[in-house]
């Protein structure tokens, strides 16, 4: 997993594709890139949207003929390597901006899975929210802790413009504020951390 949006484009190649000893002043000894430690694997590109435009010609390369050099040396070496994206922004709109490469689209733009917000799929919350309450009691070493159908039915009626990275905070937050083992509606209430913008609307209020 890679989180292009977290990559400088000055580290890009050093760290998607490596580098060898001797390449730059801090290259002390080869490093593997990341293609090749996902070779016969699966390649995880997230936030792929905020690649500047040189990065995306690099990737573009390699995604073409499945081939790449490590910074420094002048030898092709070759991935074979599945590659899943994700991305928060409008790369039809990027494009038309000129910020992201209409030919990079397509190459990746084989099979596409639309994920809608929360808001729109209101069916899933309860399930994702009590998944979520799983994976934090785990973290933590807690006994397991409930969620009421009156607190499932609050966390459904809620917007969540952060989405699941929102849901699982104010879940985390709720777990930890309060010494219980049943988290109910005044649980999230009370840890005052629910924003106005997460507030229903007054047409989705019962």
């Amino acid at each position: 997993k890679v989180n292009l949006g977290g990559i400088p484009g000055s580290l890009f190649e050093s760290e998607m594709f490596g580098h060898v000893k001797g390449a730059f002043t801090d290259a002390k000894s080869d490093r593997i890139g990341r293609f090749e430690m996902a070779d016969n694997g699966t390649i995880f590109l997230d936030e792929i949207g905020d690649m500047d435009k040189s990065s995306q010609v690099k990737l573009l390369r390699v995604l073409q003929d499945q081939t790449f050099q490590a910074v420094g040396s002048s030898a092709n070496r070759r991935c074979n390597v599945r590659v899943v994206a994700a991305t928060n922004c409008d790369l039809h709109q990027l494009i038309a901006n000129n910020q992201f490469r209409e030919d990079l689209l397509y190459r990746l733009n084989l099979i596409t899975i639309t994920l809608p917000p929360l808001r729109e799929r209101r069916g899933d919350i309860a399930n994702i929210a009590q998944h979520v309450l799983t994976q934090v009691c785990q973290r933590y070493g807690l006994e397991t802790v409930n969620l009421t159908q009156e607190a499932q039915s609050w966390l459904t009626k809620q917007n969540w413009p952060g989405n699941i990275r929102q849901l699982t905070q104010t879940i985390e937050r709720a777990v930890l504020v309060n010494d219980n083992d049943e988290l109910n509606v005044q649980s999230f209430t009370d840890s005052e951390h629910i924003s106005e913008s997460n507030q229903p609307s007054s047409s989705e209020l019962p």
